[in-house]
């Protein structure tokens, strides 16, 4: 790293970056239960950024240094970026300094032997039975160390736990993915998930064409809920602010004249659970908590240190874990009306500019008042901003890489075809 860090302090720069990444991982690919590959890797890789001032403003580029890269080459790398950088010039800001960090203990029980994690983890899993199967299955056992560096003094480290469990449980003619993530393992619930994504794989098969004649509430369950609870958060961020593409200003409601459920969101570093936690954000700023919404009211921006220093603003930097208050509702109380799930997607998608939201449905289910029936083959569309004032929050909660919150919002009014 003193190295990196002469070259770099010798070469006229308004600033440099690096993050330095230590990676070992330990991974396993079956074919049905077989195991067919097993390997280990261990990798060092330096990411490095540097910035230019030209005619007061900013340029930064970013470039990638292994260890095999001699001196000569390094300098190469530097020269060609600093030109490059001279192309993307932004408004003039300053670089974030030097904040302590308070060194947070790992809790975790993948800090042990990455194989008897694994063994331990790949004998629950292939201990599920179900009339379907697990056609593949891959294991990512990760033990990842940065550090993070910068020209104005900033130097910090955290260290991280991860296990990726890629699946796809299979029933006849009918495949579908899950990644589970974890930086925790709790064997009781993997076996639930699997069995559950086991049994969706099923109604996958069993699933028949919607043929709907009334509209029906929509309810969204797990990655669609944080992916639509997104509009908000990333409307209050210094970047949507700062470029005048935000829709909601402080002290005003995110949700207009609300009947449903009132929104309570802040962001957190860390969330017990979410494995996109982390102490520090790319450019090296410290992380805090910060409320952004309470009771539908907007309370605060957040975002990265540039733009923070733009509005004036002190810059919280780039927070990773959305958290959702509870909702007023368990999920037998949708029971009350007739709706449909919506479990797998193709791939939902959002305008964070217009609100617009919605996808091709692979596996819905449509309570009838009475039982749920797998359906497919029909899509959801809609616009938050003309909904979001009747959205209902479930007190059931969930785990995500970047959000804990509730695990289904009912939605009224949308478009089903």
């Amino acid at each position: 790293m003193k190295k990196y860090v002469d070259l770099l302090d010798s070469s006229d720069l308004f600033g440099w970056k690096i993050i330095e990444i230590n990676k070992k991982t330990t991974e396993l690919y079956y074919i049905l239960d077989k195991l067919e590959t097993n390997r280990a890797t261990c990798e060092t890789l330096y990411n490095v950024t540097v910035y230019v001032l030209e005619n007061n403003k900013v340029g930064a580029s970013t470039f990638d240094i292994y260890p095999y890269m001699d001196n000569e080459e390094i300098k190469r790398k530097i020269e060609v970026n600093k030109q490059n950088a001279k192309f993307a010039l932004n408004d003039y800001y300053e670089l974030p300094k030097y904040e302590h960090l308070h060194k947070r203990e790992i809790n975790t029980n993948l800090a042990n032997d990455p194989i008897k994690v694994l063994e331990e983890v790949k004998s629950a899993i292939f201990s599920v039975k179900s009339d379907a199967y697990l056609s593949a299955t891959e294991f990512f056992y990760n033990e990842i160390d940065e550090r993070l560096i910068n020209s104005n003094g900033i130097d910090v480290k955290q260290k991280k736990y991860r296990l990726d469990i890629e699946l796809i449980p299979t029933y006849k003619d009918v495949e579908i993915y899950k990644m589970l993530s974890l930086e925790n393992y709790d064997i009781k619930l993997i076996k639930e998930e699997v069995k559950t994504l086991l049994d969706l794989a099923i109604k996958r098969y069993e699933a028949k064409n919607l043929e709907l004649k009334e509209d029906v509430n929509i309810i969204l369950e797990n990655d669609e809920v944080a992916q639509l609870l997104s509009f908000f958060s990333d409307d209050l961020t210094y970047g949507a602010k700062y470029q005048q593409i935000n829709i909601n200003e402080l002290n005003e409601s995110v949700q207009g004249e609300i009947i449903g459920d009132k929104l309570n969101i802040k962001m957190v570093p860390y969330y017990s659970g979410c494995i996109n936690s982390r102490d520090f954000d790319s450019d090296g700023v410290i992380l805090k908590e910060i409320s952004l919404i309470e009771d539908g009211i907007a309370k605060n921006r957040y975002g990265s240190y540039r733009f923070g220093y733009y509005l004036k603003e002190k810059p919280t930097g780039i927070i990773p874990v959305m958290v959702v208050g509870e909702g007023s509702k368990d999920f037998n109380d949708f029971k009350n009306d007739k709706y449909l799930r919506c479990v797998r997607f193709s791939n939902m998608q959002l305008d964070s500019n217009t609100g617009f939201f919605g996808g091709e449905v692979r596996l819905g289910f449509l309570y009838d008042g009475k039982k749920e029936i797998p359906v497919t083959g029909f899509s959801i569309s809609g616009n938050i901003n003309e909904l979001k004032k009747e959205l209902y929050l479930s007190k059931e909660l969930v785990n995500l890489p970047d959000y804990h919150g509730p695990k289904y919002i009912l939605i009224k009014g949308m478009k089903i075809a």
